[in-house]
């Protein structure tokens, strides 16, 4: 049965970048919706955002989801972009987790002082500089087409799009130099990997929205 698609979220890249391009290159039907804030916290399962709610053509919810990771793998799953052999899956989920444990740990900075941001601005070194040096490695295994796994687009291509995407838009104070680490037009496998992101005929969409509107901020907190 067909469904239909509700991903409700502030109107920032934030967490949820990857699922809105994920939503668009599955071809899905699906529409976006920014909940008033703080007044709608208590109507969403787990108190925090994104939600997805999958709706039947019915018009009944089948399913309201939160946590980002999660969203992210049932969208892939559904749409064939997160790979089938189960080994090969793993090591795409496991890219994805190393996306999101830096991205969380430059969140963390940014609301902490004192000892706790020296401590968290060092960790971001230093676990960025072991990511790049990861999915440099992963890019380059698979012949250095634009894509981690094959040559076709997948979960974690889309995953890493976001996260690059997010830390080249990401404001001046936000761990300032150590930002540059994460710098995408300085690494040329990624820059691979971006263009062929961004020449994908299934995210026109998304690409032709962005355009016309301009770029969502990184974030709320600068």
């Amino acid at each position: 049965m067909p469904q239909h698609y509700v991903l409700r979220y502030f109107n920032i890249q934030g967490l949820c970048e990857a699922l809105r391009l994920l939503l668009t290159a599955s071809g899905a039907d699906w529409i976006e919706e920014t909940p008033e804030w703080p007044k709608e916290k208590s109507n969403q399962p787990l108190g925090h955002l994104p939600v997805l709610v999958v709706s039947n053509t019915d018009g009944k919810d089948d399913l309201v989801l939160s946590e980002t990771l999660v969203i992210e793998r049932f969208i892939a799953r559904k749409y064939g972009l997160l790979l089938t052999d189960i080994l090969a899956a793993a090591r795409q989920e496991q890219l994805r987790e190393q996306l999101h444990d830096v991205w969380s740990t430059h969140m963390e900075y940014m609301h902490s002082t004192g000892d706790r941001s020296a401590e968290l601005a060092t960790k971001f070194e230093q676990d960025a500089t072991r990511l790049v040096s990861v999915h440099v490695a992963a890019l380059q295994c698979n012949g250095n087409n634009g894509h981690y796994f094959g040559n076709t687009l997948s979960y974690v291509d889309l995953a890493a799009y976001a996260f690059f995407k997010f830390f080249s838009d990401a404001g001046p104070k936000s761990l300032k130099a150590k930002i540059g680490l994460l710098d995408y037009k300085n690494i040329p496998e990624v820059s691979k990997l971006m263009a062929t992101v961004e020449a994908s005929s299934s995210l026109e969409p998304y690409f032709t929205a962005e355009k016309e509107n301009g770029a969502r901020l990184a974030t709320r907190f600068k």
